[in-house]
This record gives structure tokens, C-alpha cells and sequence, in this order.
């Protein structure tokens, strides 16, 4: 049944959009930093032509297809969290200061980014790079097995990253940085 939500047509044009976003990105870097002397036909010129080179490969398109989502919701979390914010009295220049100078705000969106992008690396080539896959051999499960030993690369990943001891080892791993990062920074006169 066709309704007016139906978005599968835009499957067609799933390849576009990490260019456009390639482009846009590069654009807005070489413009904000004039490395290439401010001409704005040569830095849209560069923007473009890596957009297409991203074209290329299809694995920068699967990191991209699958990071853009995930960025979108932490952009709209932090969004929140601003708006949040403003409701109970700061000001904006009270949220981009705290933004701006806070070192634990800066490394949490720093390791938000990296936790993502490692994901979409993970989930993008992360059967083809495995050590038991031989050339052109491809691994297929015939029912679903539980536990680590099964043929899929991303159902291991998972039953490893979320076994009750991996995520305590990691919570407590966590709360040692965040600890040891507070302590030692100077303190605020």
C-alpha cells in the first residue's frame, strides 16, 4: 500500500547524500580557514571533486550512511540540553563559555565522535577485514547461534561489548578517567 510517508524511493539517492555532506563540510573548513588563499571558486572546486572521490569507494559511503544518523541524534540531544539549560536562567554566553572552557565538555563530544566513528568502521568493513575470512569466502549462518563463536562478525562484536563483565570493566575504566581528568586540572579561581 502506498502512503505519504513511504521514503523508499530515496534509497535511489542514498549515495548522493554523503556528497553533498563531503562537499558542504570541506567547503565550510577551507572557507572558515582560507587555506587555499579565500577564492571561493577554488575552495568550492577542492570541496567538489573530494565529494566525488568519496563517490569512489563504497565503504566511505557505508561510514558516512551510518555515522550521519547517529550525529544527528547527539546534535539534537545537545540541542536539549542547551534549551534545558536556557529555560533554567543561563544565557548564551553562559552556555557557549561553559562550552568553550570546560575541558571534561571537550573530551566527552571528542570521544562521542570517535565512539561513532569507530561503530561505523566496525559495521562498515568489519567482516571484510577479519582474520578467518580467506579470499572471496563468504561467512553464512544457517540458524542463529547465541554466545561469541557464531560465523557473524557484528553479533560477536555485540555479545562481547555488552557481556555483563566487559560493560562493568568499562564503566569502572570510565569512571577512572573522568576521575583521574578532574583531579588533576587546575583548579578554577
Amino acid at each position: 500500500m502506498v502512503t505519504f510517508l513511504d521514503i523508499g524511493l530515496l534509497n535511489y539517492f542514498s549515495i548522493i547524500f554523503p556528497a553533498l555532506l563531503i562537499f558542504a563540510i570541506v567547503f565550510a573548513i577551507l572557507t572558515m580557514t582560507k587555506i587555499l588563499g579565500g577564492n571561493k571558486i577554488i575552495d568550492a572546486l577542492v570541496a567538489v571533486s573530494l565529494g566525488f572521490l568519496a563517490l569512489l569507494s563504497e565503504d566511505v559511503v557505508g561510514v558516512i550512511n551510518y555515522m550521519a544518523p547517529w550525529f544527528v541524534l547527539v546534535f539534537v540531544f545537545v540541542i536539549l540540553l542547551v534549551l534545558i539549560y536556557r529555560t533554567l536562567g543561563a544565557t548564551e554566553k553562559d552556555v557557549g563559555d561553559f562550552i568553550r572552557t570546560d575541558r571534561p565538555v571537550k573530551w566527552a563530544i571528542f570521544s562521542i565522535g570517535i565512539i561513532i566513528f569507530l561503530a561505523a568502521l566496525g559495521n562498515v568493513v568489519g567482516e571484510k577485514i577479519g582474520p578467518y575470512l580467506g579470499e572471496g569466502s563468504n561467512v553464512t549462518t544457517e540458524e542463529i547461534q547465541a554466545g561469541v563463536a557464531t560465523g557473524s562478525w557484528s553479533q560477536n562484536v555485540g555479545a562481547t561489548l555488552f557481556h555483563p563483565k566487559i560493560l562493568g570493566m568499562l564503566l569502572i575504566i570510565l569512571i577512572a578517567v573522568f576521575t583521574i581528568a578532574l583531579l588533576g586540572m587546575e583548579p578554577v579561581k
